[in-house]
């Protein structure tokens, strides 16, 4: 994991990993406020804070992955005639930051779902 923060980019990939904290720390607190049965006004703002976060997360990844390709492609165009493989490992390295930002968004849409369905059921 440590490795994917380096090679990902860490100006993109710790964005990404704060907000996987965040979230954490927010789903924590929304259930457990709701299965201890407490009562709280800002449950739902909070679920589609956590909703947020991780389409914040995604759209960052798609950022970090346009912004590198692009200094990928500069570079190519610079050297000329590089190999295949090289290209491709350039453009393996380039969806790690989405990769862990739609992780994000699949957990965070989740459990907005799962919260979403039961306040209602109640």
């Amino acid at each position: 994991m440590f490795r994917h923060l380096i090679e990902g980019g860490i100006s993109f990939m710790l964005p990404v990993y704060v907000l996987y904290a965040v979230n954490l720390v927010l789903v924590a607190i929304l259930f457990t406020g709701y299965f201890r049965k407490q009562p709280r006004k800002n449950a739902q703002k909070m679920s589609e804070t956590i909703l947020f976060f991780g389409s914040f997360a995604f759209l960052l990844g798609i950022l970090g992955q346009a912004i590198g390709i692009m200094a990928a492609l500069d570079a190519i165009e610079a050297a000329g005639d590089v190999s295949f493989g090289l290209m491709v490992g350039g453009f393996k390295v380039s969806m790690i930051a989405p990769m862990y930002g739609f992780m994000l968004f699949i957990f965070s849409f989740v459990v907005w779902f799962i919260y979403r369905t039961i306040s209602r059921s109640n």
